[in-house]
């Protein structure tokens, strides 16, 4: 699994045709749990963004779907919030 560098043109891009789920608020373990539910739901291809502003769900939620997803890529806004992008494998 490889990181994917994403900038706030790509982040833009990625959120039209992405699964969003909003997490802020939500400590480890759910983001992790969600995350694994929803890369089963979906087909090869397609991108689920978890967001977030705990910044240990920017590790734990990859670590969590490695086997499920090809990449991953974190954006990080200036005030403390991320969005974490899963592509299914």
């Amino acid at each position: 699994m490889e990181e994917r560098k994403v900038n706030d043109e790509d982040m833009k891009e990625i959120e039209q045709s992405a699964i969003i789920i909003d997490m802020e608020g939500e400590v480890c373990p759910y983001p992790q749990i969600i995350a694994r539910e929803e890369i089963k739901k979906i087909d090869s291809g397609k991108i689920v963004v978890i967001q977030t502003d705990h910044v240990m769900a920017t590790k734990a939620v990859p670590q969590s779907v490695s086997n499920d997803v090809s990449e991953y890529g974190i954006w990080k806004s200036g005030s403390g919030q991320y969005k974490i992008i899963l592509w299914k494998k």
